[in-house]
């Protein structure tokens, strides 16, 4: 099963407080202080780009090479958040959104009884870029690629605000 990245704008019936997923974030962007830019500078009408990120298994492997460069397991850095990996581990990566704003660790909403999982993408870049060195002394393309990518991808919602949304395909 491989993992879909879509740089477009989130899924709302209608910019409005009637739609249960912009209402939720419009709540929470004004928490983080990023009110404004949520409501006026949020792509909200283009799609920019669609990346195939592989599978689970290999996000997975990413998060415990993010954890390993932590020196933490994988295991302790989810149960306890004790990671400055946040937006990397904690987020599930095969659903949810990341948003072009920088706030430290993902976080949920509840709409209509699902958990969505919202990160930033901004903060993803980061941590990534901390993984460089990592990286390049792996041996495993296939890692190496999803990195890339995934780097790629944060590059793209930042330059174009636009929201990243993530599922499984």
């Amino acid at each position: 099963m491989s993992i879909l990245a879509k740089l477009k704008p989130l899924p709302v019936e209608e910019i409005s407080k009637n739609d249960a997923l912009y209402r939720s974030l419009e709540i929470k962007m004004q928490q983080l202080g990023y009110l404004t830019p949520y409501r006026e500078s949020l792509n909200w009408d283009k799609e920019i780009a669609s990346y195939e990120l592989g599978s689970r298994e290999l996000i997975e492997k990413l998060k415990k090479t993010a954890a390993k460069n932590d020196g933490v397991p994988l295991f302790y850095a989810k149960l306890l958040k004790k990671t400055i990996y946040q937006n990397l581990i904690l987020h599930p990566n095969n659903q949810g959104f990341y948003l072009p704003f920088r706030f430290e660790e993902p976080f949920t909403i509840d709409i209509q009884g699902e958990k969505i999982w919202i990160g930033s993408s901004i903060r993803l870049s980061e941590e990534l870029q901390w993984l460089e060195i990592t990286m390049n002394n792996e041996n495993d393309e296939d890692l190496i690629e999803i990195w890339q990518t995934l780097r790629e991808i944060c590059s793209e919602s930042s330059e174009h605000m636009t929201p990243v949304q993530l599922h499984s395909a």
